[in-house]
């Protein structure tokens, strides 16, 4: 009775490394790049740009809890579109790239113009009065203390 001796290699595999903001990861598509930090965009909001640039200006480096604090006390209403992204840039930040939100800081905060929508009020003598209702864009990065 011939018996068959079955014999396993081991193979050592190595634990992945850790990735950081500054490690390069090679993508699908055989290219490397570095990974973004976490961010959230909010397009087309009905807001000025002009408006939630006064409220971006405000959390532009602080620390996340400072900035929901900040947030949460503003009187305008443009904070309300502006809190809204960074709670998911947080969501984001802990969920894709596994950090620790509350020892984040806000690293980016932009505001871009985009798309007005024009619209006629009827005026006295037959004229009309354009008006325009104008849209932003909001983009809030995190990172660490480091980069803000």
């Amino acid at each position: 009775m011939a018996t068959t001796e079955t014999t396993t290699e081991t193979t050592d595999i190595e634990a992945p490394e850790a990735v950081t903001a500054s490690t390069p990861v090679r993508s699908d598509d055989g290219r490397t790049r570095t990974p973004a930090r976490p961010e959230a965009t909010a397009k087309f909001v009905r807001v000025s740009a002009r408006k939630a640039r006064l409220i971006a200006d405000l959390i532009r480096g602080e620390s996340v809890p400072n900035a929901q604090a900040i947030l949460a006390f503003a009187t305008r209403d443009a904070a309300v579109p502006v809190r809204k992204v960074l709670e998911s840039a947080m969501a984001n930040a802990d969920h894709n790239a596994g950090m620790n939100v509350r020892e984040l800081f806000v690293t980016r905060a932009t505001v871009d113009e985009g798309p007005t929508m024009k619209r006629f009020q009827p005026r006295a003598m037959g004229r009309a009065g354009k008006i325009n209702k104008r849209t932003c864009h909001i983009t809030i990065g995190l990172g660490p203390a480091e980069d803000a």
